[in-house]
């Protein structure tokens, strides 16, 4: 149950999804009848200078509502009056998408977010010598750019297999409001 009274600025309600593959945008592609051929065929991406296909942009956006309809319990508790959101950022196969927000301000009802999305697209997992012992999509198809690199994008960290390279941007930022039932 949500309630005013357990809920403070500060608090933080989070989802993660790690299944987005071309199966599930082309499936999406259909749902939705946006058909555009970048999002479900890498040929036509890459003439129109991506690097292979993107996630539509209502695909991750369905995740922002997504946070907010499964903390409400889909009505149960309340609803989701407002978003707001950029799409800054691509969101591709292979991808950990990763949907934050903070709770801002409480005023009556009414309960402020701030909300970022942010992609994690994995590159390569080496071995102590170097040696890869992994490579993903990223890796293979070159999603990861000397940009990226400059701008403090690209990360690793230790995993079971050796160190994992990975790119962590921020894809959509924005705000989103809620009122409760009570």
């Amino acid at each position: 149950m949500v309630k005013i009274a357990d809920l403070k600025v500060g608090q933080i309600i989070k989802d993660e999804f790690d299944q987005i593959d071309r199966k599930l945008l082309r499936d999406y592609a259909k749902w939705s009848g946006d058909t555009n051929p970048i999002h479900t065929n890498d040929v036509v991406a890459e003439k129109a200078g991506l690097k292979g296909i993107i996630a539509h942009g209502l695909f991750s956006y369905g995740f922002v509502t997504k946070l907010f309809e499964d903390f409400l319990e889909y009505g149960k508790y309340g609803k989701l009056i407002e978003t707001d959101v950029e799409m800054r950022g691509m969101v591709r196969c292979g991808d950990l998408l990763v949907t934050e927000a903070k709770i801002t301000k409480i005023d009556g009802k009414r309960v402020y977010f701030d909300m970022t999305q942010t992609t994690f697209t994995y590159v390569d997992i080496k071995d102590k010598d170097g040696n890869i012992v992994k490579q993903f999509e990223a890796g293979e198809r070159g999603y990861v750019t000397e940009k990226d690199i400059e701008r403090g994008l690209v990360k690793t960290r230790e995993v079971d297999e050796g160190t994992l390279t990975y790119r962590e941007r921020v894809a959509t930022p924005g705000t989103a409001i809620i009122e409760l039932n009570e």
